[in-house]
């Protein structure tokens, strides 16, 4: 999970263990993600080795389609309020334009003298990543941010505290590369501003039908929770869910879209999900 709660997937330990002991270290990124996928096929040969996925928010997405596209590597799909993004097919060009527009608008700001500029430690630095003068400030940039989400979404204070913990730096690290100079309590945001940014495509209602179908067919079981006050969700969404992807286990908690990680609400999620795995016998 690279930024303060825009989704996150999780895979089963043996599985994660496997293919980071065996990573491609030519520094070939082709390289690496052909020896991962490699990994994940022969670390997934044996059915006790499959993986059990969770996903949340787009992380949910993520999941889905790797169920549908790869089922035999998985055993089950645990989806956390979330599921896939459909746009109108009609709508195609004008998505390709203005996510071609924020591009070119964001990297006059991300990038006002050169593309990039190396850290200290060899990573690429992006010159204008705002910075906060200290966590409490990033803090409230998080709930605000649920604040503007649509219906009746929000996040506690100790959620949000420890998604922007796991999120941020030190900016002391960022201006070390650049001519800012920033006070020692002052942070900064670890992902990259452009994971931000409008896709060039989505996937049209038809398609994610078709996503959601084969991963019926291939007899994943699935868990589907969602949370009272989370994102809101429309008709369609509702029949595709009930109709199509016909989920094992499904149920609506309390809480929120981060239900997740609230700690008023972490526990009945964790148990939905221990129930789920039981039922699987696992």
């Amino acid at each position: 999970k690279g930024n303060a709660g825009r989704g996150g997937v999780g895979v089963s330990r043996s599985v994660v263990g496997n293919i980071n002991a065996n990573s491609n270290k030519s520094g070939s990124k082709k390289a690496d993600e052909k020896q991962t996928i490699n990994n994940i096929d022969s670390s997934t040969e044996n059915d006790n080795d499959k993986i059990f996925l969770i996903g949340h928010s787009m992380g949910s997405g993520v999941s889905v389609l790797a169920c549908a596209a790869f089922p035999e590597w998985f055993s089950s799909l645990v989806i956390l309020e979330g599921g896939l993004v459909a746009r109108d097919a009609n709508d195609a060009s004008r998505h390709v334009r203005a996510a071609c527009q924020r591009r070119l608008k964001s990297n006059r700001t991300l990038f006002p003298k050169s593309n990039t500029k190396s850290g200290t430690n060899g990573k690429t630095v992006l010159r204008r990543a705002k910075i906060y003068s200290n966590l409490e400030q990033a803090i409230e940039a998080r709930l605000s941010t649920t604040r503007r989400m649509p219906g009746d979404q929000f996040l506690s204070f100790e959620a949000a505290r420890d998604m922007v913990v796991r999120a941020t730096a030190p900016a002391s690290k960022v201006a070390s590369s650049s001519s800012r100079q920033v006070d020692s309590e002052a942070v900064v945001f670890r992902h990259d501003p452009r994971l931000q940014w409008p896709s060039l495509q989505y996937y049209t209602r038809e398609q994610v039908e078709a996503f959601f179908r084969d991963v019926n067919t291939s007899n994943i079981p699935v868990c589907f929770l969602l949370a009272a006050d989370g994102w809101p969700v429309d008709a369609w969404a509702e029949h595709i869910t009930n109709d199509i992807l016909k989920p094992t286990h499904m149920k609506k908690l309390s809480g929120s879209h981060h239900f997740h990680a609230d700690p008023d609400s972490v526990e009945a999620v964790a148990n939905e999900i221990i129930v789920f795995a039981e039922e699987q016998k696992m």
